[in-house]
Order: C-alpha cells, then structure tokens, then sequence
C-alpha cells in the first residue's frame, strides 16, 4: 500500500436525499465540519429518535474520526459535510443534491469521496456522485 501525498483529500459526505434533517430539524444543509454536524444530528435525534439520518450522521462523524487518526501518520486531509435533497424526492432531490455537494466542494475540493446515507436511496444517489 502506497503512502498518500498531503495534496490527498478525502471527504465523508452524509447524504440525506428526502431532506429529513431540514424538515424534522429545520437544519439548512449543506453541513460543512465535525461539530457543525454532530449538532446536527443531536438535533435530528431529539425531533425524532427513530430518524435513520441521525444514525448516517453519527455513522460519518465516527468514520471522519477514524480516517483523521490515521490521516495524521498518512499527511492526507478529511472533511465531513451532509448534503440533503428535497422531501419532494425525484429530480428535485436530486438536483439539490448536486448544488449542494458542489457548494461542498469548493469549500473543500476532494480527491476521494466516502459516502455515507441511510440506506434508503444509495442506488438514486451513487450515480450523482
């Protein structure tokens, strides 16, 4: 395995197609940092305990802990940003989806990309990503 160089940038990106964390939470996505999104979804949690999108998030902040131990040894730079579509679903989820990863990435231009999401739509969403 070959050592990454510091230009190396991952990003975990939680996706929350039917926007559940805005209507739920009233949070505005896109989501950008490890405290910012930890709100989040303590947020999200206490609206609606059940919410799988709260769990994508805890999931990724977990993921965005781990990959920044390691990163440390490897010189690569990570970022965790959730991104959400819309409650209307289809291309209008879609669609934002892709404005929001874009805002996204001029804050944090990556090379790599770990997605993270309930499960619920991962085959809708891989394709935009």
């Amino acid at each position: 395995m070959s050592k990454k160089t510091a230009s190396e940038r991952t990003l975990i990106l939680c996706v929350d197609r039917d926007d559940d964390i805005g209507v739920k939470a009233g949070v505005k996505t896109p989501i950008l940092g490890r405290e910012e999104n930890i709100d989040a979804a303590v947020s999200l949690a206490l609206r609606d305990p059940e919410e799988p999108d709260a769990n994508a998030i805890f999931e990724a902040v977990r993921i965005y802990d781990h990959l920044r131990e390691s990163a440390e040894k490897e010189r690569e730079e990570c970022q965790i940003a959730t991104i959400a579509g819309s409650e209307l679903g289809g291309i209008e989820a879609d669609k934002e989806l892709v404005s929001e990863l874009t805002e996204v990435l001029k804050e944090f231009s990556a090379k790599d990309v770990i997605l993270v999401t309930d499960g619920f739509a991962d085959e809708t969403v891989l394709p935009l990503i």
